[in-house]
């Protein structure tokens, strides 16, 4: 198969680039430079191409750090050109692009101050809530009305394709594998702990969200899925400025986040400064019903269980940091994150047992209490250097991560009998250690090519090192007594060396960009108590292409081939077993396999408003967790294993429009289908999938200059996924948001899942079992947000964007 498919993508490489050499249209380009009053370098404003002043936007972008700007893949004809900054006049241009004048200079354009007349001036937002580029969509979370009062994992949810298990792990189009960073910097977490995270993080201080399902060479090729890229919002002006903000959100229970933000910036330096506090409680509700046979398939027992779960956590994030401009082109930045809070989760069962006759035969309750006291934190350094004014670069940087997690675990177990006259009574106790280092350094060099070309390389050395303390304890009679057989301590390692280059080359007719990533993984892994060792050592090579053409004034299509990797996370390698409710445990596999991706994607779009994305996967070694009945016919563990084959295909369909002067709409529907073909043991994995499908509209109202709203609504169907099958649900969501104090104020009031439908039910089928749960997640609720920004300092030079924005696997801890 895998050799198949390589036949497969090349051949359809070759016949599509055949193809688009064959075609004779001409593309153009528009470049220029924008400045200030006092000659200065504009950076950050905005560039709108429009072909005519009523149309709907054909292209935009924003000057970078030297204020220059470049609009490339432009078909023949008329275009109006506008240059808008806020605190400046704006400016616009008309352009014509022809077969004999493809590009266009339109030099160095100056924007005058308006900073005296900034309490009159209406400023009018022009960047939509969704772009697709070349390698990447991007979501500008800023414009969407209904992120306000939402953490970031919340606001995960709302974008199209995603979703969240009730365990907190991101999938996209059903699968797993997708890798979460934070301002290009990956997040070493497992999935409980970036949960906790992205849960702990408001929406408000999030500028946008990059999605790339096809990253290209210069990325870690770990993240089958692609790459999730939380950016935060920066600061680009000078003197002293900052915003402070603060929500309070009526759900279940009452909840809240704040933050704050403060920077003071020159032309030598830019200091900043951002904390936020969050305090989350939520409540959820699952009923399980298992059944568990024998060989025969004939019925053995039947559990009965409602389980009602409490999650507390208080979360402060800190980030402090500055730039250092050596000189106009020499860039030194130091920052450092620290991550400190609390959280408590509790968690209350109620379990009925039935024999094969479903005749009650005893009662389970089950307590179990989780207080942990996590802290983190991250400091990097980086230095860019600009060789010259072509856009030769140099960068290189460093950083260091560092987790901590104790967990402290009681459990309760009380067992009665069919009349619920007390029996017997358990008490446990779990003391778990986490901790996680992580290393890492990379050096980058982008050459500018003639004629429209550009050369990549660079290094990166990474290296992971894990310790899992856990140790079980038996509580009787007021002792503790280690129980060993139920206790683990291991250390696992992983250094991964990578090389990379990149090519990308744009002709009259024709963008292309292609690469190729070598990574070297060593793994290492040992459970002290057992003696039991694990060690791997392989090379993989990860080729990628994308290829973009216009066809015409109206249509363009944009091709994305690559190859990559998944690989387990850290506490997936870890054979200790732990408790989750009375009869539910977790046990990880220390023989996982890395689990190996094609991706091929093929889209076209029309007048850049109507949009069609075919996908097709083929994987090795899918990584899965499943439920397994144990030995005793009673406990239930769930372990992650490899399925040897699976392949996937989906469509997407995506329409954003500006429908009239006050209304804007994006509508993505998505139809998706998992296959997979293997087994686990004696017991076949061999499924052809539920086509599915996710539909996500999200609406925005400008109903004045101060006052907009918005609706959001998403529908996802039931689907499979292995022998594992999910309900279908949908949420409904509206806000509106009213601007003040000169729009340097906001107050928003939301309501997220008004209908109270995100419920859903999950099936697991495996040898011997069947497992139904229904969720509750009484994620229904009211928020009140308010923000406001301070300062009256003048956009004028901005810090040169960090250059370490690689992708690299989180570790689990």
């Amino acid at each position: 198969m895998q050799i198949i498919s390589k036949y497969f993508l090349t051949g359809l490489l070759s016949a599509i680039a055949c193809w688009a050499s064959a075609q004779n249209i001409n593309n153009g380009a528009i470049k220029g430079a924008v400045i200030d009053d006092q000659d200065k370098p504009l950076p950050y404003a905005t560039i709108v191409l429009k072909t005519n002043p009523t149309a709907v936007l054909y292209s935009s972008t924003l000057t970078d750090d030297r204020g220059g700007f470049i609009i490339k893949n432009i078909a023949p004809g008329n275009y109006i050109v506008k240059i808008g900054m806020l605190g400046f006049e704006k400016d616009s241009l008309n352009i014509t692009i022809s077969q004999n004048h493809m590009e266009v200079d339109m030099g160095i354009r100056k924007l005058k101050t308006t900073s005296q007349l900034l309490k009159t001036v209406t400023v009018k937002a022009e960047t939509p809530l969704i772009e697709r580029n070349l390698d990447k969509t991007v979501v500008n979370v800023a414009q969407n009305i209904t992120s306000e009062g939402l953490t970031v994992m919340e606001l995960l949810k709302k974008l199209p394709g995603v979703q969240i298990t009730p365990n907190g792990q991101i999938s996209m189009n059903g699968k797993s594998g997708v890798n979460v960073n934070i301002d290009g910097k990956p997040t070493y977490l497992s999935t409980d702990d970036l949960a906790n995270l992205l849960n702990g993080m408001p929406a408000s201080n999030i500028q946008k969200i990059e999605v790339m399902s096809n990253p290209s060479s210069k990325y870690d090729a770990a993240g089958l899925v692609g790459i999730i890229n939380i950016v935060k919002k920066k600061n680009h002006t000078d003197g002293l400025n900052g915003s402070v903000n603060g929500s309070f959100i009526q759900s279940y229970y009452g909840k809240y986040n704040a933050g704050l933000s403060l920077s003071y910036k020159n032309q030598y330096i830019n200091l900043f400064l951002n904390n936020t506090y969050s305090n989350n409680k939520s409540f959820d509700r699952r009923y399980v019903t298992t059944d568990i046979s024998n060989a025969a398939n004939r019925l053995l027992t039947q559990q009965q269980s409602v389980n009602n779960g409490i999650n507390n956590s208080h979360n402060y994030r800190p980030t402090l940091g500055i730039d250092i401009y050596l000189s106009q082109k020499t860039t030194l930045t130091a920052s450092g994150t620290a991550g400190f809070g609390s959280s408590n989760n509790l968690l209350i069962s109620k379990m009925d047992i039935r024999d094969s006759a479903l005749v009650k035969t005893s009662r389970t309750d089950f307590t179990s209490q989780v207080k942990d006291h996590p802290d983190n934190y991250t400091a990097a350094i980086q230095l860019t250097q600009q060789l010259d004014t072509a856009g030769q670069i140099w960068s290189i940087d460093a950083d260091h991560s560092s987790y901590h997690n104790s967990p402290v675990q009681t459990n309760v177990s009380t067992l009665s009998d069919a009349l619920n006259n007390f029996v017997n009574q358990f008490d446990y106790l779990l003391l778990q250690g986490r901790k996680l280092d992580i290393y890492a350094a990379k050096t980058d060099y982008i050459l500018p090519l003639k004629n429209k070309g550009r050369f990549e390389t660079g290094l990166k050395f990474s290296y992971v090192k894990a310790i899992n303390d856990n140790t079980f304890y038996n509580q009787t009679g007021g002792q503790n007594t280690i129980d060993l057989s139920q206790s683990d301590y291991s250390i696992n390692s992983e250094n991964i060396n990578a090389a990379y280059i990149n090519l990308n080359k744009t002709y009259p007719a024709l963008t292309v960009q292609a690469g190729l990533r070598t990574e070297q993984t060593i793994t290492k892994g040992k459970q002290t108590f057992s003696g039991e060792s694990v060690n791997q050592n392989y090379l993989q090579l990860f080729p990628t292409v994308f290829m973009s053409k216009k066809l015409g004034e109206q249509n363009a299509l944009t091709l994305r081939l690559g190859r990559r990797i998944e690989r387990a996370d850290y506490h997936e390698l870890v054979p200790f077993r732990r408790p989750q409710t009375a009869t539910l445990y977790f046990q990880g596999n220390p023989n996982l396999k890395p689990q190996l991706s094609w991706h091929g994607e093929l889209s076209w779009a029309y007048q850049n408003t109507f949009f069609v994305t075919v996908n097709y996967d083929i994987d090795k070694d899918y990584i899965r967790t499943l439920p397994f009945v144990d030995s005793n016919e009673t406990t239930i563990t769930r372990r992650p294993i490899n399925v040897q084959g699976a392949h996937s295909w989906d469509v997407d369909f995506a329409y954003t429009k500006k429908i009239t002067a006050w209304w804007s709409v994006d509508n993505t529907l998505s139809v998706y289908n998992n296959a997979f073909s293997g087994s686990a043991g004696n017991y076949s994995l061999n499924n052809g999938g539920l086509t599915s499908i996710d539909f996500i509209t999200n609406n925005s109202f400008h109903i004045n200059d101060k006052l907009s709203a918005g609706c959001d609504f998403e529908y996802e169907s039931k689907r499979r996924f292995i022998n594992s099958a999910f309900g279908s649900y949908y949420t409904l969501s509206a806000g509106i948001k009213q601007q003040l104090f000169n729009n340097k104020g906001s107050l928003s009031l939301n309501a997220n899942n008004l209908l109270q439908s995100e419920d859903h039910y999950a099936i697991d089928r495996t040898a011997g079992l069947y497992h139904y749960s229904y969720f509750n997640f009484y994620s229904r609720y009211v928020s009140l947000s308010f923000s406001y920004r301070f300062g009256t300092g003048k956009t004028n030079k901005v810090k040169i964007d960090s250059g370490s924005a690689d992708e690299q696997k989180r570790a689990g801890s």
